[in-house]
């Protein structure tokens, strides 16, 4: 569920939703089928060992990763109740979406691409979700002058 959260940005509801026929590999990798708010979907790539630890779940726990009594997986509320209890204080399964959101902006990922990966219908909060380093605003301009005097 951690890696979930913090590797892919999924919410807790999409956590508990996660099926092993939503599991895909093509021939640039492995990707998941989210089922987000609203009743939107999304795709989002996965590493390797995070798609081989889904599917190692996925089969055994019959299909679902996290299997429970609410059609055949654990509600949200209960993955948000276990990460609670398994994160050290002070965070949630929310904290490792927006960890997973910042580390991106901070790997020089855009923000539009970061929000396609957040499934946020508004750029506005996926702006939210972002920390810029202290350092970001100096070095853009210092990368920019550098490109330009090269």
């Amino acid at each position: 569920m951690m890696r979930l959260g913090f590797e892919a940005g999924m919410r807790r509801g999409e956590i508990a939703q996660v099926h092993l026929r939503d599991l895909i590999q093509d021939d640039l990798g492995w990707s998941l089928l989210v089922h987000g708010k609203g009743r939107k979907d999304r795709v989002v790539p996965l590493n390797d060992s995070l798609a081989l630890a889904i599917r190692k779940a996925c089969l055994a726990g019959g299909g679902y990763a996290f299997p429970g009594k609410i059609n055949g997986h654990l509600s949200p509320r209960r993955v948000g109740e276990l990460l609670g209890e398994a994160l050290p204080e002070g965070w949630t399964g929310h904290s490792l979406r927006h960890g997973f959101a910042t580390d991106l902006l901070h790997h020089g990922v855009d923000l539009r691409t970061i929000q396609i990966l957040l499934g946020h219908a508004s750029l506005a909060t996926t702006e939210r979700y972002t920390k810029p380093r202290d350092d970001a605003p100096r070095e853009a301009v210092r990368a920019l002058r550098d490109r330009r005097a090269g």
